[in-house]
Order: structure tokens, then C-alpha cells, then sequence
């Protein structure tokens, strides 16, 4: 190749960083720091004044990986203003296509989509032009899925429908595909839609152009991460983007390429050299990750392979590690031992949850079992099943629009649709929304199979308005399915009660984030009903990475695959359910059209085809055991035929650096100590039951379980609880409060000290962020009036005010921003179309007042001061939906505070809390009762008394259902074990 080479060690990143003109590839290891020399690039481009940040285009294989280093680089770079483009090569085709036809933005096809448009085509398909093996399977959804992929691998290779005729030629399984993919594109032309391979030559194509290359000047720097990852039209798309500037750098570790089966091409990174003269080949040498016994170990698995390309020799991470791999009987077994392993890290050594992974090959194999063993020792984790529509929130809406379809008057319907009806009606009545009696269930169900009614007639009489709903289902099968999904929002009664019970948090996330989702969809196609919509996600999961998280936010134990685990780095990884057949994977393509035979490397040649899986397996298994810093562990379970005759991985003897399988051994029947009270009373059972217990050992169980009191029964003897921790006292210095840290201490003395005092667990929320910017939004609207004599500014300056402030919005990637904007618009919109009163004035705004309670300082900010006829009136924003009870609001400790520090200089008539977010008639506020404000003013006295003399106890309540403290709380049953007495 031409070009050179450096070394680059640690004390070398500097001058290398530095050397950013022209084409260069950073090829090093696991754990080098190739993400980490892009971003200290480009924050060198940016400090030099090289560039500008949106000169910049940083480009990367995911979205979580674009959101990461966009967080990275701006954490580097700091300040409010222009982010750097760092995106996903999708969105980067998108918006390339979009500045060249301005208002005319390409509308992409979901997966699901995209094969309802090949079974169109499909449909239309004269038979005889394909091999007689696919003639009866051309109208089939199987088919059409697997012909929808065999395209987009076309596109994605840059191949034409005249390119693919050239191949076909020599694939006479292969002939009635040229035909059918121009047809199909003409299809997308006539709909005006694209898909993702389709966008990327799309781009490609206008780039090729002299408006495209005009469109590419606006970079001066382009930044490629992960390119062992890119597909052909990728890695032309970032040198054509680059071709104005000259400046390509890319990164990537052969070792780490594993998506060949999406497009993925290895000799992108071996013919880098060819993007350009005088390329640049700069090889980072020290990994701060990976030490040296697991390097070894990876290294062991990967080189009887004799991989192609390779990033050279890596200095391993200075600190030390340690590689394990074990054999159990049973796939059971297996995942019990993996749990306690993973319970023990946690409690004995001290490592974070989300420090630690368990990775498999394959959803399908053990991962429901793993992920009850953890559930049931209370390891936080993310579950195997987590897709919105699988959330029992969204299952509700779903099995409404099935028994609103098919639940009519048996006989109307087939059977099999009948049935599913009955069964989707079954968990409605039993569930949440209705809540009946199994026994009701069952006579509501004889009532329908004996008189052959529909579910709307059977419940007309106890169930008015589910009945209504299910009896005209326009609004599941006409509608577009946001209207629809609104049509069942409001005239459903029952699910009011769902909505507002402050136990269902997750589900109150899940209908926001699915109405997100049906927006979108409706915006992308109205013809799409909530009947068809479901339809379409039945085998897709495009609708489970909504812009608005329904899930809880936590750091648990990662259970994922090993493909899903690429870019991430823990202390302790497992490798599970490492078996021949699984892992390593040698089976022939899964796919009938062997769209891989598209790539000019891949041959019909067997020996060549098995050694080109066995190396993507190799690959893999070494991209998993470089994600730890400290220790891996290999399982598998050799079972007989009972368990399916699994036999161990070849990968396990390497791993483990042993010669053969019979060297491996189970890690045994000692099951150490407990790690927790739950566990040490299982173990206590366990000797009480177990007859080869010795008598004296069953005895002194029985006695302890029937008697744990007593010196004897020493709690603090068990690993994994925490150290008592000094009993000092934690105020320090002049103390000084506020309202809100009133009201913290009121709901929870204990959450208010672990919070407020010691300033533990993560006290940031979107929603927090959210709300300053509201307020410093209406600030600056509301300012504009202040002296002016009018009551309040217009919404037009309330949302340019906005348009102001989001421009320091972080809230994680510019689609979060977009969406956070759009709910602060109809926010302020809300308040200023309802405002409350007219008459009166701003005087003030986001004012300090201060105090003295019971010889402490208190202090706090006034959002908004106004002036009536009668006197002052103190109002404060609330950016929340939940809205306090009227008996809260009249003895609110923060409009008392706010009231009482106002009126040692003037009288104060009202103090009232406003909510523009929550939809009624009229804006929704909240007022103190003016008579109760010496009461609230001596219950301050006593908060104010009792954080002096440091009260800190626990005080239980609905609020302890999002307490991050509830796991070490002693007024909850998890968390007394740590608190002994």
C-alpha cells in the first residue's frame, strides 16, 4: 500500500491527533481509544480554529453510538451553541437528500413496510419467470421477507438492476430478482418512499454529482468510526464526502468486523489505501482496557483462524485479569450459577450492576432463563421482552383493537379469529382496566358461547363504555391510528383510573411513548389504522425505540447478545450458553437467496463458505471477551439427550487455554456463603430438608429459622452487607434551607438527607432539565412586559423566548431536543391561551426572598410577582402534570414561605401554583388558604427543628415506589438487611 505507518503509543496521541490532513486509518485493538482519538480530533480541529463545529462530520455504524460521541465530543468541546454532526450514516444520507431537493424530504419505509411493498410487487409477478422452487411461494410473507432483504443487500453492494442481471447469469436461482428490483424501485418512485439501502446509493448517486460535491464542501473533516463495520456504499459515501477537503479518518480493528449477514465488508479497511495517495495507517499500541490474560485468551480463540487483517501487536492494560469457562449438566444449572455468580460480585466484590454482563449468541437460547434466575434474586436487569408493544400498557390497546375487529357475534367470524378475540377479551376483563372476578369472566364467556352474542351486547349493561367502544370500531379500522388511539383515549372511562393510579408509572410512560410512535406513523401514512398497525409490528420491532423512553431509567445488569454488546466495556462479562450449533454458528445461510454471494469475496465453494462463518464466529467470540476489564467466564452446558445432546464450544478449550474439554469441570457443589439474608434462608431450608445434612446441622437450621433472634443469629456475619458506617453527625457549616428541601424533608426525612445533605444517587432528570428551561423561557417572555401596565406577554414571544433557551437543550440526541421543544410549545401554548386571571400586573420576576425560621436562614426564588387591586399575588410555575390536592395547595410549605417573606413589606392576597402542562378547560392552579399561614409557618418551625437535631428517619408512603434509596431503606423488607438493630 502506499503511504506510511506510525506506532502510536500513549505519550505519542498528541503529535497524532495533530496530524489531521489527508486519509488516514486508525487501526488498533480492544480497549485502545479509537472513539477517544476521534473526539480529542476533534476537539483539537475546533480549539486550533481548523474548523467549525458544523464543519465537522463525525459518522458512525448505530444511534447509540452517533448519541455517545455526540455526548463525548460536546462534554470535550463545552459551551452552548452549533453541536458537531456526529450521526449515523442513514441520517447523514437523509439530510444529504433532503438540502439537495429542499421540502421534499425523503420518507424512509420501516423493515415491515418496505416487505408490504416487495409483496405488492410480488403479487404481480408472472410465475414463469422465476425457478419453478419458487413459483409456489411467491405470494408469501416468508418469501416476500426474504426477497426484501436480498435487496436491500443490493443496494447496500451499489448494485443496479442491470448489475444484478450481470450476476445472475451465473444463478439461475436468481433470475426473476433483476426484473422484479426495477419494478420494485419504480414502486418507491410512484409512492414517493425509499428504504434504508435504497437512501445510501441515493446519497451515493448525488454525490457523484457536481451539487452533491457542493453539498460535501460545507465539511472541511470527515470522521469515520468502526469502519471494519461499513457496507460498500457506506465507506463510498464518506470518501466522496470527503473528496472536496481531502481529510478522511476512519477507525477501526479488523478483529472486531461481525456484520457481514447486514452488508458489512472486511476489504473496506484493507483497501482503504486506494481512498486516496499518501493514505496514512496509524496504529495505536496500548489498550486501557484489556489486560494481559484476557487478551491472551481472545487472542487463543481467533488464531486458528488465520483472520484477515489485523490491527498489530497490542500492549496489554497494566492491571491484572483472570479467564474461566465451566461445564454444567443442565441449562438450568447453568443460569442458576451464572446468577449467584453475578449476586456475588454485586454484594461481596463490590462491582456496579452495570458493570457486569451476561452475553449469549442468540435471544432465542437461555436468555429467559437467565433472566429469571436474576429476577428471582432481585438483580436489576433489562428483560429478554423489551419492546413497547410488548408492554402490558401497549398489550391493552392491542387486545382492544382484537376484540373491537373479531369480537362480534359468533358466526360472523372464523373461528380462529373469534377465539383470539375471546382470549384478548379474557385478559382485559381479568386485568387492570375492568379487574372482574375469574368467576364473572366465566359466566360473561358461557353468556357469549351460548347465545352467540358479541362482547359489545354482553357488556352493555355493567360496562357502558367499553361497550360503546368495541360496538363501533371505526376508530381501529377507518382512522388513522393516532386519531384512533385518541378516539379510544377519551371515550373510554375505565382507563382514567389506570391513568391516575400512582402505581403504574411505567404504564403512564408506555401510552405516552406509543402515542409518540402512532404520531409519527400517521404523520408517515395516514392510511395506517390501529388494526393495521399492529399488524405491521407483529413481526417487526421498528416501534421499539420510541423518541420518549417508556422504560425506567436504572443501571442493571446487562443480559444481552453479543453482537448487541459491540462498543460497550464492563468489569465481569459471562459468555452463556457457549454449545456447538449456537456457538459457533456454522449453519448455512439462513437465508434461501444467498444474498452474501452478492460480496465478489464469497464463493458456492463449501470449504470456503464454512471457513468464512467459522472466522465471523472467531470474530465474535473475540470481540465478547474483550469487552472486560477484569474477568470473563465461558459456560456451556454437556448435557445428554434429555437436553437436546448439547456439547461444549470449541471455543471453550481456548478460552480456557486447555488442551481439551475433559481439563474443564463444573465449578461444583460448594455454594460458599450466603451473600444475602434471602439467600442465607434458603440455605437454611435447604439444610433443614436435606436428609445428608448431619442431625445437629438440620436441628440448630430449624431452631434459627424458628427463632432468629438472639445473639447467635448475627446478621452482620453474612458477605455482601455493607459496613456500619460512622455514626458522625452530616451538617456541617451554617445551615441554610429552602422550600423545596422543606418539602423533600416532609415526604422523607431519610430521602432528604441520602439526597439533599449527602448529595447521593443521580438527582438529574430530562424532566428536571426540562423544567429550568420552561422557567428561564417564560422569564425572558415575561420580562418584555414587566412596567408595561399589560397583564402578561403574547404566546409569539413565549415561543421565540423558547427557540432562545433550546438552544442550550441537551437532552441527548436533536431528535430528544425536537421533542422536549414540541411539549414546551404546547406547554407555554396551554398557559397563555387560558391564562388564569386579568388583573394582574408583573412587578417581579424569579426574585430571592429570604427569611428567618426558627433562627435558620431560609431562602427561595419567586417565579412570578404580580400586582391586583388588592394586593401582591405569588405565582409558581409547576412543569409537572401531577398536581397537588387542594388540601396540599392550602398548606403548601412553599407558597407559605414565599407568602410570608413577601408580606414583611407588603400585604399578599393570593399565592397560587400554576400547571401549563396538565389539559383542562381552564388552566389548572392551586391556591394556599391565606387563614392557615401561621399553621404552615409553625410546621416549617418544627421541619427546621428537626433537621437541626438531625431527624433522619424513614417515612414510608407512594412516593417510595421511585425512590432510589428503597433498595437500603429499613422501612422496606429489601432493604433492612442492611440496617441492623
Amino acid at each position: 500500500m502506499t503511504g506510511s505507518e506510525i506506532q502510536v503509543g500513549p505519550d505519542d496521541w498528541a503529535e497524532a491527533i495533530a496530524r489531521a490532513s489527508g486519509h488516514q486509518i486508525v487501526v488498533a485493538g480492544p480497549g485502545t481509544g479509537k472513539t477517544e482519538f476521534l473526539v480529542r480530533r476533534v476537539h483539537y480541529l475546533v480549539d486550533k480554529g481548523l474548523a467549525r463545529r458544523d464543519q465537522i462530520a463525525v459518522v458512525c455504524f448505530s444511534r447509540r453510538a452517533a448519541a455517545d460521541l455526540r455526548q463525548r465530543i460536546q462534554s470535550r468541546l463545552g459551551g452552548a451553541g452549533t453541536q458537531v454532526d456526529a450521526t449515523t450514516f442513514h441520517s447523514l444520507a437523509l439530510r444529504l437528500m433532503e438540502a439537495a431537493n429542499p421540502g421534499n424530504r425523503p420518507v424512509l419505509l420501516t423493515t415491515p413496510e418496505q416487505v408490504g411493498v416487495v409483496r405488492a410487487v410480488l403479487a404481480d409477478e408472472d410465475p414463469s419467470d422465476w425457478p419453478i422452487t419458487y413459483r409456489g411461494i411467491l405470494t408469501t410473507d416468508a418469501f416476500a421477507d426474504e426477497v426484501a432483504d436480498f435487496l436491500m443487500r443490493c443496494s447496500e453492494r451499489l448494485l443496479s438492476p442491470t448489475d444484478l442481471a450481470e450476476k445472475a447469469r451465473e444463478r439461475a436461482d436468481w433470475r426473476g430478482l433483476p426484473d422484479l428490483y426495477a419494478r420494485y424501485l419504480e414502486r418507491l418512485v410512484a409512492m414517493q418512499r425509499t428504504d434504508y439501502g435504497v437512501l445510501l446509493r441515493s446519497a451515493v448517486d448525488l454525490l457523484e454529482t457536481d451539487a452533491g460535491q457542493e453539498l460535501a464542501s460545507h465539511y472541511r473533516f470527515v470522521l469515520v468510526d468502526e469502519y471494519q463495520d461499513t457496507s460498500p456504499a457506506q465507506a463510498k459515501l464518506a470518501k466522496l464526502l470527503a473528496t472536496p477537503s481531502g481529510n478522511l479518518t476512519v477507525t477501526g480493528d479488523p478483529y472486531q468486523s461481525i456484520y457481514s449477514f447486514r452488508g458489512a465488508e472486511l476489504r473496506n479497511v484493507s483497501e482503504f489505501h486506494l481512498s486516496g495517495p499518501d493514505t496514512e495507517r496509524i496504529v495505536l499500541t496500548q489498550s486501557f482496557r484489556v489486560p494481559e490474560e484476557i487478551m491472551t485468551s481472545a487472542l487463543r480463540v481467533v488464531s486458528p483462524g488465520h483472520l484477515p487483517g489485523e490491527a498489530g501487536r497490542v500492549t496489554p492494560a497494566a492491571h491484572s485479569g483472570r479467564v474461566e469457562a465451566y461445564l454444567f449438566d443442565q441449562e438450568t444449572a447453568e443460569a442458576e450459577w451464572i446468577a449467584r455468580e453475578v449476586e456475588r460480585a454485586i454484594q461481596v466484590e463490590d462491582v456496579e450492576p452495570s458493570a457486569i454482563a451476561v452475553l449469549v449468541r442468540t435471544k432465542k437460547e437461555l436468555v429467559s432463563e437467565l433472566s429469571r434466575a436474576l429476577q428471582r434474586r432481585g438483580v436489576p436487569h433489562d428483560p429478554p421482552s423489551t419492546r413497547l408493544v410488548d408492554h402490558p400498557a401497549a398489550r391493552l390497546i392491542h387486545d382492544l383493537v382484537t376484540v373491537a375487529m373479531d369480537g362480534g357475534s359468533l358466526g360472523d367470524y372464523p373461528a380462529s379469529r373469534a377465539a383470539e378475540a375471546d382470549r384478548a377479551m379474557r385478559r382485559v376483563l381479568l386485568g387492570p382496566l375492568v379487574g372482574i372476578s375469574l368467576s364473572g369472566e366465566r359466566q360473561l364467556l358461557r353468556r357469549r358461547r351460548s347465545t352467540g352474542e358479541g362482547w359489545a351486547r354482553i357488556l352493555a349493561r355493567n360496562h357502558p363504555s367499553l361497550s360503546e367502544l368495541l360496538n363501533d370500531r371505526e376508530w381501529a379500522t377507518a382512522l388513522p391510528a393516532s386519531d384512533g388511539f385518541w378516539e379510544l383515549w377519551s371515550g373510554l372511562s375505565l382507563i382514567g383510573k389506570l391513568a391516575n393510579d400512582p402505581t403504574r408509572a411505567s404504564w403512564r410512560r408506555a401510552w405516552t411513548a406509543l402515542a409518540q410512535v402512532l404520531a409519527t406513523q400517521s404523520d408517515r401514512d395516514p392510511s395506517v389504522t390501529l388494526h393495521h398497525f399492529f399488524d405491521l409490528v407483529a413481526g417487526g420491532d421498528y416501534e421499539a425505540s420510541p423518541l420518549l423512553s417508556y422504560q425506567e431509567s436504572g443501571a442493571g445488569v446487562t443480559l444481552t447478545t453479543m453482537h448487541q454488546a459491540k462498543g460497550l466495556e464492563f468489569d465481569v462479562v459471562f459468555i452463556a450458553n457457549a454449545v456447538e450449533g449456537v456457538f459457533p454458528d456454522l449453519r448455512r445461510s439462513r437465508r434461501m437467496l444467498r444474498p452474501e454471494l452478492l460480496s465478489p469475496e464469497r464463493t458456492t465453494d463449501a470449504h470456503a463458505q464454512h471457513l468464512f462463518r467459522l472466522q465471523e464466529e472467531m470474530r465474535l467470540a473475540y470481540t465478547a471477551t474483550t469487552r472486560a476489564r477484569r474477568r470473563v467466564v465461558w459456560t456451556a452446558t454437556d448435557a445428554g439427550v434429555d437436553q437436546g445432546e448439547h456439547r461444549p464450544s470449541r471455543f471453550l478449550t481456548a478460552a480456557a487455554g486447555v488442551e481439551s474439554l475433559a481439563e474443564l469441570t463444573s465449578p461444583g457443589e460448594d455454594r460458599g456463603e450466603p451473600v444475602t439474608l434471602n439467600g442465607a434462608e434458603i440455605s437454611l431450608r435447604r439444610d433443614l430438608t436435606d436428609p445428608s445434612t448431619p442431625p445437629v446441622t438440620r436441628l440448630v437450621a430449624a431452631q434459627v429459622l424458628a427463632n432468629p433472634e438472639g445473639d447467635w443469629w448475627d446478621q452482620s456475619f453474612f458477605a455482601g452487607l455493607a459496613e456500619t458506617g460512622p455514626d458522625a453527625p452530616i451538617l456541617g457549616g451554617p445551615l441554610r434551607l429552602s422550600p423545596s428541601q422543606a418539602d423533600s424533608y416532609a415526604t422523607c426525612p431519610r430521602r432528604y438527607a441520602l439526597e439533599r445533605r449527602l448529595r447521593l444517587g443521580d438527582a438529574s432528570s430530562p424532566w428536571a432539565h426540562f423544567g429550568s428551561l420552561v422557567h428561564e423561557a417564560l422569564e425572558m417572555a415575561e420580562r418584555q412586559v414587566v412596567g408595561t401596565g399589560r397583564p402578561h406577554a403574547v404566546l409569539e414571544d413565549a415561543v421565540n423566548a423558547i427557540d432562545s433557551v433550546w438552544e442550550s437543550a441537551d437532552f441527548g440526541t436533536p431528535e430528544l431536543n425536537r421533542a422536549w421543544r414540541e411539549q414546551a410549545v404546547s406547554c407555554v401554548a396551554n398557559l397563555y391561551e387560558k391564562w388564569p386571571h386579568a388583573d394582574g400586573e408583573p412587578i417581579e420576576l424569579e426574585s430571592l426572598v429570604t427569611g428567618e425560621i426558627a433562627g435558620v436562614e431560609w431562602m427561595g426564588k419567586i417565579d412570578r410577582l404580580e400586582r391586583t387591586d388588592a394586593g401582591l399575588r405569588v405565582v409558581d410555575y409547576k412543569t409537572s402534570k401531577s398536581v397537588a390536592t387542594i388540601a396540599e395547595a392550602e398548606t403548601s410549605i412553599q407558597l407559605a414561605f414565599y407568602a410570608m417573606a413577601v408580606s414583611m413589606t407588603e400585604d399578599v392576597v393570593a399565592a397560587e401554583m400554576w400547571y401549563p402542562r396538565v389539559a383542562s378547560r381552564n388552566l389548572t392552579t392551586r391556591s394556599l388558604d391565606m387563614n392557615k399561614l401561621a399553621d404552615v409557618v409553625a410546621v416549617m418551625e418544627e421541619i427546621t427543628e428537626s433537621i437541626q437535631a438531625e431527624h433522619w428517619e424513614p417515612r414510608p408512603g407512594k412516593h417510595c415506589d421511585r425512590c432510589q434509596f428503597r433498595g437500603s431503606c429499613p422501612a422496606w423488607p429489601e432493604g433492612r438487611g442492611a440496617y441492623l438493630s
